[in-house]
């Protein structure tokens, strides 16, 4: 009884265990393109240069990461903000970024684990 017992939450933590690393792994980038927050604010599309988002991050206005219709705040894994890092990839068509993607009141948040250009 006690090894059907012990074989079956064997199997369950085998299951579950697989289930949450393949998901991890399988993970598709959100595609979207770096835009500068303050322009979409003011009624704009966003787009900026490369050279016009990294001097908007160094003052201090935020560049965001759109993807559709959809803007998110890009955080590194470390809590810090990934606007600088952003900028490094504005001005291209497509760009993808892997991580954890969540709601905080009311904001759409990507902890950011990767970012590559498309």
């Amino acid at each position: 009884m006690f090894n059907r017992f012990a074989l079956a939450a064997l199997t369950l933590v085998v299951v579950f265990t697989t289930t949450f690393v393949y998901e991890s792994f399988a993970q598709k980038p959100v595609q979207g393109q770096v835009v500068s927050f303050n322009n979409i604010v003011m009624g704009g599309n966003g787009s900026v240069t490369k050279d016009e988002a990294k001097r908007l991050a160094d003052n201090g206005s935020p560049i965001v990461f759109k993807s559709g219709s959809k803007i998110y705040f890009v955080y590194n894994e470390d809590g810090t903000f990934a606007g600088k890092k952003l900028a490094n990839y504005a001005g291209n068509q497509k760009v993808g970024i892997m991580g954890k993607i969540k709601k905080v009141k009311g904001l759409n948040i990507i902890i950011m684990t990767m970012i590559e250009s498309m």
